[in-house]
């Protein structure tokens, strides 16, 4: 059964929903000035939703369309309302199966190349759904990352360069495409079954990196536990 099975479900207060709202547009990186301009209100408004003073239908209905919600009557519609001790389980749960790193930007092919050529693993994947286009260039982005991690060793330094300047066009077609990368790395242990006494030892570094529209990557990454990388 889910944690959240049996949650309880009603419309949300005034100062629920100003969390809510604040929540979406700060996912998003979106100032109050952008969300009331996408929004088509003030900023006056958005800033008294947020504090918990409430608003109209057509405004909530404004501020759905500008998150680009499918059912523009969301916000006034009773919602699933998890409880204290479910929340806490939810974290309790989360926190068993993940790890939060800190989500950082390649700053350049050398950057990713480094990367590539540091771990022994990665788990490489886009976190939306992307066109043909995006998918193309993430797709050929991956191949060689991968490719140039299992023989970097036998690459020139010359060589070298001519990676750094592949992966930077790459790197910039996934920018012109609307698409920004971030990453993480994960030390992971490996337990000899046979001795059971023994401490884990370190085996290497996984590298995770994940593809995001532009605007929408988040400032941490949750990082499973439980590792089935390439």
């Amino acid at each position: 059964m889910s944690t959240f099975d049996t949650t309880e479900t009603r419309t949300l207060s005034k100062a629920e929903l100003g969390r809510v709202i604040r929540y979406l547009r700060e996912l998003r990186q979106w100032s109050q000035e952008t969300l009331a301009e996408l929004a088509q209100t003030t900023t006056r408004t958005i800033q008294r939703i947020e504090a918990g003073s409430g608003t109209s239908i057509n405004t909530l209905r404004s501020i759905a369309s500008a998150f680009e919600f499918r059912d523009i009557d969301a916000f006034s519609k009773p919602m699933a309302i998890p409880t204290d001790e479910q929340m806490k389980a939810a974290r309790e749960q989360f926190e068993n199966d993940y790890v939060v790193r800190r989500a950082l930007k390649p700053a350049s092919g050398r950057c990713l190349a480094r990367l590539a050529a540091e771990t022994v693993g990665d788990y490489i994947e886009p976190a939306f759904e992307p066109s043909c286009d995006q998918a193309l260039a993430f797709a050929e982005l991956t191949d060689y990352l991968r490719d140039y991690r299992d023989c970097a060793e036998h690459y020139s330094s010359t060589a070298r360069l001519e990676v750094f300047d592949q992966l930077q066009e790459l790197l910039d077609r996934l920018s012109a495409l609307g698409v920004t990368l971030r990453y993480a790395t994960r030390q992971i242990v490996q337990k000899d079954a046979s001795e059971p006494q023994q401490k884990p030892q370190p085996v290497g570094q996984v590298l995770y990196l994940l593809a995001f529209m532009h605007g929408e990557a988040p400032e941490e990454l949750g990082l499973p536990r439980k590792l089935n990388f390439r």
